[in-house]
């Protein structure tokens, strides 16, 4: 049903004390990387994320697999390891990128992002008195959060437990500190729903593979099915507001270009799967035109559906009766769209 992390109370000693190390050592890191430029991050990120890919056979072979089937002969085996490669670095630069913004203000963040369509994005918000926010673990989406409330449009961030419970209070302070509220997944339904009402504003990031089992939905991801959150288009169809989806995409010069597209209307008859499947396609081909960018090295499409051939999927998916199940609660017999044969 998804990771259950066990409470501080019901840890033993060797157990707590191997958490207290990892946040003295967390903590430590959290301090001193802001006292560096942000050149040396930079290149202390590239240094990381090349050993990390190299080391991590596991995270590499997902990241292949998933290479592979999504641009199949269009990339070399070459160019297929350097987005790999890149990749990786990409998310060090998004985790150390993090620790070093607390060297961000109100004034300063513009040097280092360069902000596109949020003036649309503060006038809607104001129009609706609350908006849903949507991106992909894509370029500096840490960035990305802390901007968006610079822009003058602070939310709530829904967050994931730890395994260890002491490292997210510290994660949690860093991702707050441009004015963002912290929600615990735990109830965060309810908590964000209520929110909204009350003319805030929520931000979800749509594309990890959900457990079928969870509130989820299926979408089309390069053309195969896969099981992601359905919150943002839950709520979108409980208060009729827009979508917004917001963007980082790394510039050629370290900056990025921080995106606030324009928003996503739908119907009153749209289902929750063709919200949650309009959102992603709205990011697809950035994911496509700019590939190092986002996270390879996870198991995206994990279930394999009923009737398809394997050989379309990563290694690692498998059958699944509760993922066949979900798509067939969204689809009747013959109208789920038939998978792309390219």
């Amino acid at each position: 049903m998804g990771k259950k992390f066990p409470n501080w109370e019901d840890l033993g000693p060797w157990a707590r004390l191997r958490c207290r190390v990892e946040f003295a050592g967390l903590w430590s890191f959290s301090r001193l990387i802001p006292l560096l430029s942000w050149r040396a991050v930079r290149g202390l990120a590239w240094l990381l994320g090349g050993l990390v890919y190299q080391f991590d056979q596991r995270g590499r072979a997902y990241a292949k697999a998933n290479l592979e089937m999504a641009f199949g002969g269009e990339k070399t085996p070459e160019e297929i390891r350097r987005i790999g490669r890149d990749s990786y670095r990409q998310f060090a630069r998004s985790m150390l990128e993090l620790f070093w913004a607390r060297n961000f203000t109100a004034d300063n963040y513009p040097q280092r992002m360069v902000m596109e369509g949020w003036d649309e994005a503060r006038a809607l918000n104001r129009q609706h008195r609350g908006g849903i926010f949507v991106c992909l673990h894509y370029g500096n989406f840490e960035w990305l959060s802390i901007a968006g409330s610079f822009e003058r449009l602070p939310g709530c961030i829904v967050t994931q437990r730890f395994r260890n419970p002491l490292l997210g209070p510290i994660f949690d302070q860093l991702r707050a500190i441009s004015g963002h509220r912290i929600v615990p997944q735990e109830r965060s339904m309810l908590v964000t729903f209520k929110h909204l009402k009350a003319g805030g504003n929520i931000g979800v990031l749509i594309d990890l593979q959900l457990d079928p089992r969870l509130p989820s939905v299926p979408i089309k991801s390069f053309g195969r099915w896969c099981s992601v959150t359905k919150l943002h288009a839950v709520l979108q169809k409980r208060t009729g507001l827009p979508i917004i989806p917001i963007e980082s995409v790394p510039m050629a010069d370290g900056r990025y270009r921080t995106i606030a597209h324009p928003p996503l209307h739908f119907s009153p008859e749209a289902t929750e799967q063709e919200i949650a499947q309009q959102c992603w396609d709205a990011f697809e081909g950035q994911v496509r035109r700019q590939p190092e960018g986002w996270l390879w090295a996870y198991k995206h499409w994990r279930h394999l559906p009923e009737g398809e051939d394997p050989a379309r999927y990563p290694f690692y998916a498998g059958r699944s009766g509760d993922f066949d199940a979900l798509l067939k609660a969204e689809f009747a017999p013959g109208e789920a769209p038939a998978e792309d044969k390219a």
